[in-house]
């Protein structure tokens, strides 16, 4: 009988281990998630001409599971020759902070060689 208390305290103090790994493990999966859409949308910001920046403007949401990602881009005019973008990606995860990216874009200029 001592022998099967102390094997159902042992049993139950591994279950409550085993649920904060799995949940934790959850989290990551879902923080990579949130991190390959902002370095997705950060890359397409990058690559994209400085003319063309106009066109990134606004929100896409990816779907994984039960899991939101919801990535906007906005796009500010600083000056004639420099652009502002503000990358915003957050989850509806509750709980989870929004990640935000600011980048300077400035218009190519030709400087000839003398």
């Amino acid at each position: 009988m001592v022998a099967l208390v102390i094997f159902s305290v042992v049993i139950l103090s591994l279950v409550g281990l085993s649920f904060r790994v799995a949940k934790s493990g959850t989290r990551a999966t879902d923080q990579a998630l949130s991190m390959a859409v902002l370095l997705s949308k950060l890359d397409l910001a990058t690559e994209t001409s400085f003319d063309s920046l106009g066109h990134l403007v606004g929100c896409d949401t990816t779907v994984s599971g039960r899991t939101k990602v919801i990535g906007c881009t906005s796009v500010t005019s600083t000056t004639v020759r420099l652009d502002s973008v503000q990358i915003i990606v957050h989850t509806t995860l509750p709980g989870a902070r929004p990640d935000t990216i600011w980048l300077s874009r400035a218009k190519w200029r030709f400087v000839p060689m003398r």
